[in-house]
């Protein structure tokens, strides 16, 4: 009887981390942001001009981070999905820590990126887990919030790029 009722605790645990961890699809509005990346540029609602968005929050610490960022930027040289852009966010740490992991990794940070000061941008995305990923399409709706690693192999994220891509 304990062995049965272990069992479906497991199972029930299991199931629940699953659905915390899911992707989350919905189109609603991207709160209002500004970021200024390390390079200067000015990223916003605003500015992204009918172009579709990833943004991706990280932090330096965070080991799912380090193994899913080269990943990321391997998926966006071999694949070139044209329309949409990145920026990179890092957050959560210190502005010193998240330049330092930046420039010591230049091969892996090909896009823009951005340091979150004070977090406003992750609270405005409701942003409570690295890495997170908002799939913005060109009206600067948000599709996608995709929550911990594996978004280059979830099925819902590589459908709406496809569709972003058309």
């Amino acid at each position: 009887m304990r062995r049965i009722i272990l069992g479906i605790t497991m199972f029930l645990t299991s199931l629940w981390i699953v659905m915390e961890l899911r992707a989350e699809a919905a189109v609603a509005p991207a709160p209002a942001f500004e970021l200024v990346t390390f390079a200067g540029e000015s990223y916003s609602n605003v500015s992204l001009g009918g172009r579709p968005m990833l943004l991706v929050f990280w932090a330096p610490w965070c080991k799912v981070c380090q193994r899913e960022l080269p990943a990321l930027t391997e998926w966006y040289q071999r694949d070139r999905p044209g329309k949409v852009g990145i920026v990179s966010i890092g957050f959560a740490d210190t502005r010193t820590h998240v330049e330092r992991f930046v420039k010591e990794r230049p091969g892996t940070f090909i896009y823009p990126t951005a340091y979150d000061e004070d977090r406003w941008v992750a609270q405005a995305f409701k942003v409570n887990a690295t890495p997170t990923y908002v799939l913005l399409d060109a009206q600067g709706s948000i599709l996608l919030v995709h929550r911990g690693g594996g978004v280059l192999q979830n099925p819902q994220f590589r459908e709406l790029l496809s569709g972003l891509e058309r």
